[in-house]
């Protein structure tokens, strides 16, 4: 068996492959790009990509082809339709890394909701010891308890992160597909009003492309802090940028973006220095745990698919 993996560089240099190589000849490349990925599937059964996109020509020029593995829970740089079309399995790897994207998620909420960055800045400055005062309580900080925390997807992040939220006390509020009787779940109009702190980790479709715009932003109280973790376009990139630099969102973090990476033209260049805002280079999912518990999964995948059982296909 052909096992080729496109573009380990982003997944991460110190990932252990050891759990794919008694599978078959395993051939990792550390990116692929135009042509070289046609001519590095063309005697593949089985390719695993992070970002490299599956076209269906890409497809169509994998005579052996039988799975297609995606090193991520999200597969929409795969062309599913095309595959099944040629009778090709396509997997994902569901909850690898709920700990991860939790941890970056709370992480990012604690230190735009504590003013951190603007404190230790005012110590490392050295505006702290010039100033001769013990103390400095200004920006002011509120605690979380009591805050109303808005989710929106309740997938296992939402619901590792409602969890850690409660655990501070904080009122949690949902926005997901299906209702569920044990949380309040809301529309996305009544999580932008109510909430104090709106995380989001919601999939990418055409019902949640651009969320929130201005329109929705303008619904939410100017103490808000928004954090997006789902996937960039989730967002109207421009109408955030410019509701940060008005002071219209008091905190803004984000690990994902409609382009990766962005560019200097990209409306959060215009932000990403400010005290308020916290962009990190999608990195939330990659704790190195995560990633081994990534390729361990993927190994079951491509055994379930070659004895004839059913795991984690999506296609």
């Amino acid at each position: 068996m052909n096992i080729v993996v496109l573009d380990k560089f982003s997944m991460g240099d110190d990932t252990p492959f050891d759990a794919l190589k008694s599978l078959g000849d395993l051939m990792i490349y550390d990116k692929s790009e135009g042509d070289d990925i046609f001519s590095r599937v063309a005697t593949a059964d089985v390719i695993i990509t992070n970002k490299v996109k599956i076209s269906a020509e890409v497809i169509e020029k994998s005579a052996n082809l039988k799975l297609i593995c995606v090193f991520a829970t999200g597969f929409d740089n795969i062309d599913t339709e095309a595959a099944k079309k040629r009778g090709i399995g396509v997997c994902n790897v569901p909850g690898y890394s709920t700990d991860s994207v939790t941890l970056f998620t709370v992480s990012t909420v604690l230190a735009l909701y504590s003013k951190l960055y603007e404190y230790n800045y005012f110590v490392k400055s050295g505006s702290y010891t010039s100033s001769g005062v013990p103390n400095r309580l200004i920006p002011v900080v509120h605690e979380l308890s009591g805050k109303t925390w808005g989710i929106v997807g309740y997938g296992n992040i939402g619901r590792a992160v409602a969890a850690v939220a409660k655990a501070f006390g904080a009122n949690v509020i949902v926005n997901k597909r299906t209702p569920i009787a044990e949380e309040r779940c809301v529309d996305i109009d009544t999580i932008c009003v109510e909430s104090d702190i709106i995380t989001i980790h919601c999939p990418l479709n055409e019902q949640t492309r651009n969320l929130v715009d201005k329109n929705r932003i303008n619904m939410m109280k100017k103490e808000v802090v928004l954090v997006n973790m789902a996937r960039g376009a989730v967002l109207n990139e421009y109408d955030v940028s410019t509701a940060v630099k008005s002071g219209r969102i008091a905190g803004f973090g984000c690990d994902v973006y409609s382009v990766e990476p962005f560019t200097s033209e990209h409306p959060y260049s215009e932000i990403m220095n400010m005290p308020n805002v916290i962009l990190t280079p999608h990195c939330a999912w990659g704790a190195y745990e995560a990633r081994e518990r990534c390729v361990k999964t993927i190994a079951n995948n491509i055994t379930a698919f070659f004895e004839g059982r059913i795991f984690n296909r999506v296609d």
